[in-house]
This record gives C-alpha cells, sequence and structure tokens, in this order.
C-alpha cells in the first residue's frame, strides 16, 4: 500500500509540473477572457477593438500575451504585453511589477524572453509561473 501511495505521489508531482504550453485557439473561451481583459482599457470603445495577436503563450495556470489594438483595422495605440494567472478558474491580470525595482521603464515595452531579465524577475516572484510562456 505505501509503495502504491508513493506511486501515485510521484506521477501527479510529475503531471503537475510536466504541463505543455500552448497558443489558445481563436475563438476559444480563455482566449476570449483574457483579450477581453486587453479590451478594459479602452473604456466605451471596447467593444469597437480587435486585437493582432502577436503572441500568446498559456502554460498551466499561467499565461502571456502580446498584442496590437486595431481598430476599423488600423493599429489603435501602442503594441503591450502582459502578464495573466487563472485564479478560481477566471483569469485576471498580474500586476507583477509591484515589488519589484525596474530600472529602465525600457524594459517594460518588449516583451520578456527566457532568460530575460523581467522574465526571471517574474518566475522568481511567482515560481510556479513558467519561462515557456515567454517570447523565443
Amino acid at each position: 500500500m505505501k509503495i502504491l501511495f508513493v506511486y501515485i505521489l510521484c506521477f501527479l508531482s510529475i503531471h503537475s509540473f510536466s504541463q505543455n504550453t500552448y497558443t489558445p485557439e481563436k475563438g476559444s473561451k480563455e482566449r476570449k477572457e483574457i483579450l477581453d481583459i486587453f479590451r478594459e482599457d479602452f473604456s466605451t470603445e471596447k467593444n469597437e477593438i480587435l486585437f493582432k495577436v502577436e503572441h500568446f503563450k498559456i502554460n498551466g495556470s499561467w499565461a502571456c500575451a502580446f498584442v496590437t489594438p486595431l481598430k476599423n483595422n488600423v493599429e489603435y495605440g501602442e503594441p503591450r504585453w502582459d502578464l495573466f494567472n487563472k485564479v478560481a478558474g477566471k483569469w485576471k491580470q498580474v500586476k507583477w511589477w509591484r515589488g519589484i525595482n525596474i530600472q529602465d521603464d525600457f524594459e517594460l515595452i518588449d516583451l520578456p524572453t527566457p532568460n530575460g531579465r523581467i522574465a526571471k524577475l517574474i518566475v522568481k516572484k511567482y515560481p510556479s509561473c513558467s519561462m515557456s510562456i515567454f517570447a523565443k
């Protein structure tokens, strides 16, 4: 019985750490939920805003997306990226920069790369966040 328990425990821990990184399909619920968070920045025009998705990766309960807002198929704002965490079944924007000393605002413009400074700061602050969600 103890051996069975150990095998089950090992399987569960391996399974939880080996989640796949993927891009959510167009029209999927999770993709819409995350893009709607970006849309909130446009208040009354939010229903008119579409996004050109440059990068969108999910791994477990973490997501990173880089989008360019469009209105009438014309760029309607600066491209932007953000980090999201699924909490109690709902995607939420992560205010990861709180409590982190960012030396240069320009570091926030570009999408983090795996093992880049910003990605390392994020993963250090949120150990369950996988480097695999960041741009290559």
